[in-house]
């Protein structure tokens, strides 16, 4: 992985993380001022602009770091070169997919980009500040998905590779599903292991 990747990963990283800090605090606060008849007039449509950046920015970074809901109750019964033929047809459609949602987020910043935002209008932010969210983060996921499509034709004839492994060391064994990774798995045939 390039360094400008790693930097532009990081980076969309970090504004998940921030933006999802400043709703949180954002609406905490206000729920708290509004006990004093003292809410922040612009904390929910902040809020809102900033879940619609965060929620699709969020969904890049778990598409990279195959966190979005995925079984492979079906895949792992293939063999490593059927597994990797299956996530290309899967990734090409999630492409085609998000083709389509960058079109109708493109349309509706067309349709409504210039529709005032509530109380964020006067500051010159219209709702297209909103709507941009879409095709931008849609573009971005495709740029995610093209990047799984090269490691997997790079790494297609070497059957000790998966997606799942190369996360697991780049995110250091984190997550549920590497819980154990470093323990020899149970044989549940044998009793001895099985008390």
């Amino acid at each position: 992985m390039s360094k400008a990747y790693r930097y532009y990963c990081k980076a969309e990283e970090i504004m998940v993380g921030v933006g999802f800090i400043i709703i949180v605090t954002l609406t905490f606060l206000n729920a708290v001022l509004r006990l004093f008849d003292k809410p922040i007039i612009y904390a929910d449509d902040l809020s809102m602009l900033l879940f619609s950046w965060t929620a699709f920015l969020g969904a890049d970074v778990a598409m990279r770091h195959l966190r979005l809901v995925g079984m492979d109750i079906v895949s792992k019964k293939f063999t490593p070169k059927g597994q990797k033929v299956l996530a290309l047809i899967v990734y090409t459609i999630i492409i085609a997919m998000l083709l389509v949602l960058i079109r109708g987020g493109f349309r509706i910043m067309q349709i409504n980009g210039d529709r005032p935002f509530n109380t964020l209008a006067s500051f010159g932010i219209g709702y297209g500040a909103v709507t941009a969210a879409m095709p931008i983060c849609g573009i971005m996921m495709i740029i995610t998905c093209l990047t799984k499509i090269g490691k997997l034709f790079a790494h297609f004839g070497d059957d000790a590779y998966t997606l799942k492994s190369e996360m697991a060391r780049e995110d250091e064994g984190l997550g549920e599903e590497n819980a154990g990774v470093d323990q020899i798995p149970v044989n549940l045939d044998d009793p001895k292991e099985v008390q």
